[in-house]
C-alpha cells in the first residue's frame, strides 16, 4: 500500500503546481471570473468535474443496486435538462453578463426583478444546495478511503480540505476550471480501468437484465424530474456562463458535457448490477466500497484511491469557490477588496464543512435529501428565463419549493419521490402575484 501515497503526493503537486502558476501572472478578474474568456474544452470538463465526485460513485452505485433500470429515467432527464439549458437558457443568461458583468446567481435574478431580497434570497439558496453537494462529497471520498485503512476517515478530511483550500486560495475561479480539466481526464481512464477489472468482459445484456428491487412509477419520474429540472438550481452552471469566450463554445461546452457524464452512469450502472447479482443483501451506500474491496485486484487499488481523491477535489474546489463568492458578492455595491475576502471565505468555509464532516457520516439518503433540496430554485429561476420580472412570484415559487420539500419528507420519507412535491409547491407558489400586475 505504500505505493499509493507516491501516487497520491505525485496527483496533489500536480494540482499545486498548476495552481500556484496560474497565481503568479494573474488578474483580479482572472480570480473572480476566469476572465470570461473561457473555451468549450474547459467548459466541458469544469462542467463534468462539478458534477461526477466522489459521493457521486457512492450513491449512483447505489441507486442502480436499489433500483436497477429505474436509473435510466435519470438519465433520460439529465440529457434532456442538460439540452434544454445548454441551448435554451445558457445563451439568455450569457447575453445580459456580457453587458452587465454578472458574477453571482443572484446577479441575474436582480438583473430581472430589479429587487434586493431576491438577489439576496437566490444567492443563499444557492450556497445552501451547493454546500449540500460539497459535504457529501467530503464525506463519501474520506469515508471510502478510511475504509480501506490507508489513513484514517478525519485524516482523508483533513488532507482534502488542504489541499482544494490551498488552489483555490492561490488562483481562484481559474485554477478550479483548469485543474478541473485535469482531474476530469483522470476520473475517466481510472473508472473504466476500475470497472471492466471489477465486472471483466461479460455480457452488457445480462448485467442489464439482473432483477433488483421492484421500482415504482413515482420513482421513475422522480429521477426523471430531477435530472431535467435540477441545473437550473446551480450557481456554478450560471458561473460558467458568465466565464464563457463565446455563446457557441458556452452551447456546446455545456450540451456536450452530457456525454462523458452519461459514460460515467453508465458505467455506475453496470457495477450496481454487477453487485446486485453477486453479492445481495448490502446497504446501497456500501456497494461501491464492496465491488472495490470484493472484486478489484488488488494491484489496481492505488489507482482507485487516486480516483476517489480526484472525484472528492474534481467536485469539491467548485463548491468551495461558488459558496465563498456568492457569499462575499452578494451585495450589489461589492467588497472592496473582493479577492482578499473570498480566500478568507473560503477559509471559514473549509473550517465549517470539515467540522460538520467529522460528525456526520451517511451519504445516499442524504443524497436524495439534497437533490430534493436542489429543486427548490428549479422553477423560479424557470419563471426568471422566461422573461419573468415579479419578485412576488420569484419569492413564492422558492417558498412554495422549500415547504413542498418538508412535506414531502414527512410524507414519504428519503425516496426520489420528494421531487413530486417539490416541484409542486414551486409551480403553486408562482401564484402568489395571481391577478396583480
Amino acid at each position: 500500500m505504500s505505493v499509493v501515497y507516491y501516487y497520491l503526493g505525485a496527483y496533489v503537486l500536480l494540482l499545486l503546481l498548476v495552481s500556484y502558476f496560474l497565481s503568479r501572472r494573474q488578474s483580479e478578474e482572472d480570480f473572480l471570473i476566469g476572465s470570461r474568456n473561457r473555451g468549450g474544452w474547459q467548459i466541458l470538463f469544469t462542467k463534468f468535474a462539478s458534477v461526477v465526485g466522489a459521493a457521486y460513485f457512492i450513491t449512483y452505485t447505489g441507486f442502480a443496486y436499489e433500483y436497477g433500470a429505474g436509473v435510466f429515467a435519470l438519465l433520460i432527464g439529465m440529457v434532456g435538462g442538460y439540452l434544454l439549458f445548454a441551448f435554451w437558457a445558457a445563451p439568455k443568461i450569457y447575453a445580459d453578463s456580457k453587458e452587465k458583468k454578472f458574477y453571482t446567481m443572484g446577479d441575474y435574478v436582480y438583473h430581472r426583478t430589479g429587487n434586493m431580497f431576491t438577489l439576496k434570497l437566490t444567492n443563499i439558496l444557492s450556497n445552501v444546495i451547493i454546500f449540500f453537494w460539497l459535504l457529501i462529497g467530503i464525506v463519501g471520498g474520506a469515508k471510502i478511503i478510511s475504509d480501506f485503512g490507508m489513513m484514517s476517515y478525519g485524516a482523508a478530511v483533513l488532507l482534502t480540505v488542504v489541499v482544494i483550500l490551498s488552489y483555490v486560495y492561490l488562483a481562484g475561479y481559474k485554477a478550479v476550471i483548469i485543474t478541473d480539466v485535469i482531474q476530469s481526464i483522470i476520473i475517466l481512464a481510472l473508472l473504466f480501468l476500475v470497472t471492466f477489472s471489477i465486472i471483466g468482459s461479460g455480457s452488457f445484456s445480462s448485467l442489464l437484465a439482473v432483477e433488483t428491487g421492484t421500482v415504482g412509477l413515482d420513482v421513475v419520474l422522480g429521477f426523471f424530474l430531477f435530472g431535467l429540472l435540477a441545473g437550473f438550481s446551480f450557481s456554478n452552471l450560471f458561473q460558467l456562463c458568465y466565464a464563457a469566450k463565446t455563446e457557441k463554445k458556452l452551447k456546446y461546452g455545456i450540451g456536450l458535457a452530457i456525454i462523458p457524464i452519461l459514460v460515467v452512469m453508465f458505467l455506475l450502472l453496470l457495477l450496481g448490477l454487477f453487485m446486485a447479482s453477486n453479492a445481495s443483501g448490502l446497504d446501497s451506500g456500501l456497494v461501491f466500497t464492496a465491488a472495490l474491496k470484493n472484486f478489484l485486484p488488488a494491484s489496481l487499488l492505488p489507482f482507485a484511491i487516486v480516483l476517489f481523491f480526484a472525484g472528492i477535489m474534481s467536485s469539491a474546489d467548485t463548491s468551495v469557490y461558488t459558496i465563498s463568492s456568492h457569499y462575499v458578492l452578494s451585495n450589489k455595491d461589492r467588497s472592496l477588496f473582493p479577492v482578499k475576502s473570498i480566500r478568507m471565505a473560503s477559509i471559514i468555509l473549509m473550517i465549517i464543512t470539515t467540522t460538520i464532516a467529522l460528525i456526520f457520516r451517511d451519504i445516499v439518503d442524504v443524497s436524495i435529501l439534497t437533490g430534493g433540496v436542489s429543486l427548490t430554485l428549479s422553477f423560479p429561476m424557470l419563471y426568471i428565463l422566461m422573461n419573468g420580472k415579479s419578485s412576488r412570484r420569484f419569492v413564492g415559487s422558492a417558498i412554495g419549493g422549500l415547504i413542498g420539500l418538508v412535506v414531502g419528507v414527512a410524507l414519504l420519507g428519503m425516496e426520489p419521490v420528494i421531487a413530486l412535491p417539490v416541484l409542486a409547491g414551486g409551480i403553486i407558489g408562482l401564484l402568489w402575484n395571481f391577478g396583480k400586475k
